[in-house]
C-alpha cells in the first residue's frame, strides 16, 4: 500500500512542472479588469485591412484606433489613430470580452502550423496586454459580440476622430 502511495505521489510531482510549463491555470491570472490594450486585425487579400482594432488604457483614460469600413452601408474607409474614448465605452467592451471569456480563449488557442507560406492568404493577429506587463499574442479573431462592438464604436467615433487636428500618433498600437 505504501509503495502504492510513493508512485502515486512520484508521478503527480513528476507531471506537476509539464502541467506548470503548459500553463494549466494561467488564464485564470487574468480579467478583463487587467488589460491595458487589445488590438485585433484581419487582413484580406487586398490592399487594405480588413479591419484593424486597438484599445489601449492611458493615465488620463481610453485611446481607441480603428481602420475598417464604416457608415451604415459601410461606404467609407475609415483609419484613425489613438482617439480619446469615454470610460463607458471602454467599460462596455471589457465586459463582452470577460462575458464571452476571450482571454481564456485567446490562451487557450493554439497557432496553427504552416509547412508552406502563402505571402497573400488572408492572416488575422489578436494580442493582448496585462497590467503587469506580460502579453499575449497568437493568430486569432475576436468573437462576433466583441468584434461587432468594435465596429459600433468606429461608426460612433470616425467623423469626430477624423476631423481632430489633435489626435497624435499611433501610440495605441505601440
Amino acid at each position: 500500500m505504501k509503495r502504492k502511495a510513493r508512485i502515486a505521489a512520484a508521478v503527480v510531482l513528476a507531471f506537476l512542472p509539464i502541467f506548470g510549463l503548459l500553463g494549466c491555470g494561467e488564464s485564470e491570472k487574468f480579467t478583463a479588469d487587467d488589460l491595458v490594450l487589445i488590438h485585433t486585425v484581419y487582413y484580406g487579400t487586398e490592399r487594405n485591412p480588413v479591419y484593424c482594432f486597438a484599445l489601449k488604457k492611458e493615465e488620463n483614460g481610453w485611446l481607441f484606433s480603428a481602420d475598417c469600413l464604416v457608415g451604415e452601408q459601410k461606404e467609407h474607409y475609415a483609419s484613425f489613430e489613438s482617439f480619446p474614448v469615454p470610460a463607458e465605452d471602454a467599460a462596455g467592451f471589457l465586459q463582452i470580452i470577460s462575458e464571452d471569456g476571450e482571454i481564456k480563449k485567446l490562451y487557450r488557442h493554439r497557432n496553427p502550423i504552416r509547412f508552406f507560406h502563402i505571402s497573400d492568404a488572408p492572416a488575422c493577429s489578436l494580442g493582448m496586454t496585462f497590467s503587469d506587463g506580460s502579453t499575449m499574442e497568437k493568430e486569432a479573431i475576436l468573437g462576433d459580440r466583441a468584434l461587432n462592438y468594435l465596429y459600433v464604436l468606429a461608426d460612433r467615433y470616425y467623423k469626430a476622430a477624423e476631423g481632430s487636428a489633435e489626435t497624435p500618433p499611433d501610440t495605441a498600437t505601440s
